[in-house]
């Protein structure tokens, strides 16, 4: 049981936090290609990551259900139907903590190359998290 200071935000707040962040990710897309960008980039997806993670976890919460690690949520959301089928989103985990970690400029490059993709799938997430939201 979370403590009431630990308590996850309403599924719709959560919403408004990801698409903000998804806006801003697609945003540095449209951006050259320098280090400068591709570093916001990178962590506008770090941004964007977590708050799926944390709307898949308030979706749960809704459900009686609970995931506490990101690989456990994203295994909830591929069973409820919430990613498009076939997401590669084991990838999409690897990249984050990839990111989270000391990697090599070629690593972080290839990552910075997977970002579409990346935000297709929590793109798509976030639009069938809406109807879970609104049908709450």
């Amino acid at each position: 049981m979370t403590s009431p200071s630990e308590e996850t935000p309403p599924l719709k707040v959560l919403l408004t936090q990801l698409d903000w962040n998804l806006q801003w990710l697609h945003q540095m897309e449209k951006n050259e290609r320098t280090d400068y960008y591709r570093d916001a980039a990178l962590q506008r997806f770090g941004f964007a990551f977590d708050s799926a993670v944390k709307c898949i976890r308030a979706a749960a919460e809704q459900r009686n259900r609970g995931c506490p690690s990101s690989e456990e949520c994203f295994e909830l959301a591929e069973t409820l139907n919430w990613l498009p089928e076939g997401a590669e989103w084991r990838k999409l985990i690897q990249d984050h903590q990839a990111l989270k970690s000391e990697s090599e400029p070629r690593e972080t490059d290839a990552v910075f190359d997977r970002l579409k993709s990346h935000r297709n799938i929590l793109k798509i997430l976030f639009d069938r998290l809406v109807i879970v939201a609104q049908s709450s």
